[in-house]
């Protein structure tokens, strides 16, 4: 993949209707910033001699409870704590964590040899009693959790003995060690006994870190598991500052009371790349933002339910010049939200190019030549820049007499609205979310965002359902590959989403801290070196 990067300066210069568009958007993403290269960094090493690391970010999460946790904002803190069955390497090699194996024994069944010897944090055993307590609570559909994706084909666990267990499956599932190794693993006795409300904010896991205290809104402190069965972290205190404006978040890192940030605008990489003691870092991710079109039968907004409609406002946006005036080259185009790392990946699909013409013959043919109005949702806690894409593509429907208007929101307040919210019906007509996923899998989206049933899904749009139902339950492999290139195919006759490109994500890192980003966007303290 390649994607270009150019100094703000010219791509500003170089796009001019993108600049008319947002004349009237000023972004207050800068401030008075002192010279760093005089100071040393307060916060990798505490005034006890210890290693503390400061990571800065734009919200808090709403829980600690590592089965509703979503998104980067509670991975941050949920995956230091807490481990999996299985995890990606830096190579997107599946590998074992607490699982040391396993094997599919039949069509319908696996056997998982786990890990000995391990302890939570709070000194329960890892056992095979504890794995099939967390595949059950993630499975119980009585509180909503995550979009698991092992869901659609699990059945049941049988205990072998302390650690070796079987799992049974309603239809055969290739991917099970994937989708199983999605779920992160909790004390059982703990949270049997403070139940759901407890868990959302004292979860003890068998990670390298526990919770030492939480200040809603402030900060959340870290520290190294004594107990943990892994090497010890050179990082011994990991603090993770909630601080919302970006010039803020920069202005702590140059003057050394953090050690991490991310989301950087891409305006911002000159002056931070003026500084000795700062590095920058990016990343292409795995995460897809889009705007989501809410067919629901409640929508405030009927004409979204046509089709050429929907056609027709992808058309009407430029999101190229987006990519490049907004994001400055750090975004990856794509058709539609199918990553190409996606399997059965259609590289002749095309999608919608920037055609306003089309778009007003599109609108025409529906009976909206006169166009309509239309509110979208959005969130820079989500989406660095958010609210000035949304302003974007508002200008670009203005341009074909769709009338956008766009509401800003605090993340967690647009987290509750959407996320297993339709029958709050508080969401509008269209909003911006995104979603990421494990390499070459994409049956998260499918269950979380396409399907009906989806915990952030407002597609009511026919024919997705019975699609998304055969691909998860299909196992000849021709067949399925047939069902993926249709998915791709209807992605573009029948958009749920207003498409927009995949992210790449900016880190501004402390020079005495030596640590890369993943494609999962999530930071792992005991990756962390110290120069």
């Amino acid at each position: 993949m390649k994607h270009s990067k150019k100094s703000a300066l010219s791509l500003l210069l170089a796009i001019s209707l993108v600049i008319t568009v947002f004349a009237g958007c000023k972004n207050n993403n800068t401030a008075d910033i002192p010279d760093s290269s005089s100071n040393n960094s307060k916060s990798v090493s505490g005034t006890d001699g210890e290693s503390v690391v400061t990571l800065a970010q734009a919200s808090d999460p709403v829980t600690l409870d590592p089965h509703r946790a979503g998104g980067d904002i509670g991975a941050n803190i949920t995956k230091n704590i807490c481990e999996n069955l299985a995890v990606y390497d830096a190579n997107d090699k599946l590998i074992p964590e607490l699982a040391l194996s396993w094997e599919q024994l039949s069509e319908n069944e696996w056997i998982y040899n786990l890990r000995k010897d391990v302890k939570f944090s709070n000194g329960e055993p890892f056992n095979s009693e504890a794995v099939v307590y967390n595949i059950e609570r993630a499975n119980s559909k009585e509180y909503p959790r995550q979009a698991f994706e092992f869901r659609s084909y699990y059945d049941r666990c049988e205990i072998i003995d302390e650690y070796t267990l079987k799992v049974f499956t309603k239809t055969e599932d290739k991917l099970l060690p994937v989708h199983l190794g999605d779920i992160p693993m909790i004390a059982p006795k703990h949270a049997k006994a403070v139940g759901e409300e407890g868990l959302s904010t004292e979860v003890y896991g068998t990670g390298s870190y526990v919770l030492e205290s939480w200040e809603r809104d402030q900060q959340i402190v870290l520290k190294a598991n004594p107990n943990c069965w892994r090497e010890e972290p050179e990082v011994k205190k990991y603090i993770i500052k909630t601080i919302p404006e970006s010039a803020t978040r920069i202005a702590e890192l140059l003057s050394g009371t953090v050690d991490i940030i991310y989301d950087v605008n891409f305006e911002d990489l000159p002056m931070l790349e003026g500084q000795k003691n700062v590095h920058i870092e990016s990343k292409l991710t795995r995460r897809i933002p889009y705007i989501a079109f809410n067919t629901l039968d409640w929508t405030s907004e009927k004409a979204i339910k046509d089709a050429r409609v929907r056609q027709a406002m992808n058309y009407a946006v430029d999101r190229n010049a987006i990519i490049q005036s907004l994001m400055g080259g750090y975004a990856y185009p794509l058709p539609t939200i199918y990553r190409e790392d996606f399997p059965e990946h259609d590289p002749s699909i095309k999608g919608f190019e920037y055609n306003p013409q089309k778009a007003k013959e599109l609108l025409k043919e529906a009976g909206y030549e006169n166009g309509f109005s239309i509110q979208c949702q959005v969130s820079n806690g989500l989406l660095q820049k958010a609210t000035e894409i949304a302003q974007a593509v508002a200008s670009y429907l203005e341009a074909v007499n769709i009338k956008m208007e766009v509401i800003p929101m605090e993340l967690n307040t647009m987290r509750s609205i959407i996320i297993n919210g339709q029958e709050q019906k508080k969401a509008a007509s269209t909003f911006i979310w995104s979603w990421a996923s494990k390499p070459e899998t994409l049956d998260s989206w499918l269950t979380g965002i396409v399907h009906s049933s989806g915990m952030s899904s407002y597609n009511a749009i026919e024919g997705y359902d019975e699609l998304v139902d055969k691909i998860l339950t299909e196992t000849d492999p021709n067949v399925k590959k047939s069902l993926y290139l249709e998915f791709q195919k209807k992605l573009v006759e029948d958009p749920p989403y207003i498409y927009l490109f995949q992210q790449e994500s900016i880190y501004g890192v402390g020079e005495k801290l030596d640590w890369s980003p993943s494609d999962y966007q999530m930071v792992l303290a005991r990756e962390m070196k110290l120069r």
